[in-house]
């Protein structure tokens, strides 16, 4: 297991690598969803995390806004999550992350929007208070389980998982750890939401996410201390490390 390296103001650009290069953070839901993708299609990675609130002078030249995720792939830079999936579609064709059916597709990035829109948020607000956001973030899941339901499908993507499900999962994973914070716990209804559920179960053992839980040495623990300090506005991306 390669050592887990923090980019700060001050470090040094990393050289010019053949391999495609991720620029993301350790404990980013953004850059987890791309890693899951690009362990998924096999793609040979390096990833480079960026201290997201110190972040080294050289970044600018990456990403002039300064966002995170990045995707550097020789004299190519791509930003933007949603962005980054279809352009490693295109560029890594042999194993598909995304519907082949036009409509297919379309509708999951539809699916895709929606989340970013109305479900994401509600996360983020648990976060900040979980008792009264709580039952609007029971809701949203609801439809999440409601459209899977009406697929038929064990994944958004068919019968195994595509970047879909890896997107909604680098949230999903994490609302224990944002409600819990509060002394709350997300209880959801085993017949009501028994597809949604079902797929929770799944996705927790998918072999990517498990592999990429151990590299970046991320559990309920590592997440809870990173995300009180966060919240306590000395954020410490290096905890567990």
């Amino acid at each position: 297991m390669a050592q887990i390296q923090l980019l700060t103001k001050g470090s040094e650009r990393p050289p010019k690598s053949s391999k495609v290069r991720l620029y993301g953070a350790r404990f980013d839901t953004h850059s987890a969803g791309i890693r899951y993708v690009l362990r998924d299609k096999g793609i040979d990675f390096e990833d480079v995390y960026i201290h997201t609130f110190v972040k080294p002078e050289w970044y600018e030249d990456i990403n002039p806004v300064g966002k995170i995720p990045c995707v550097e792939y020789g004299d190519e830079i791509v930003p933007e999550t949603f962005v980054i999936y279809d352009y490693l579609e295109e560029k890594f064709p042999s194993k598909g992350s995304q519907q082949m059916d036009a409509y297919k597709r379309s509708m999951d990035r539809v699916f895709m929007v929606r989340c970013a829109e109305f479900l994401t948020p509600k996360i983020i607000d648990c976060m900040k208070n979980a008792k009264d956001n709580l039952a609007s973030l029971e809701q949203a899941l609801l439809k999440v389980n409601d459209i899977l339901l009406k697929r038929g499908t064990h994944y958004f993507g068919g019968s195994s998982p595509n970047y879909v499900d890896y997107y909604l999962w680098s949230w999903v994973e994490v609302m224990p750890v944002m409600i819990g914070l509060h002394g709350v716990k997300l209880e959801l209804d085993k017949e009501k939401y028994t597809t949604y559920l079902a797929w929770i179960d799944r996705m927790d053992k998918n072999e990517h996410v498990e592999k990429d839980r151990l590299e970046r040495k991320v559990n309920f623990e590592t997440r809870t201390e990173y995300l009180k300090s966060l919240l306590a506005g000395r954020p410490n991306p290096t905890i567990g490390l």
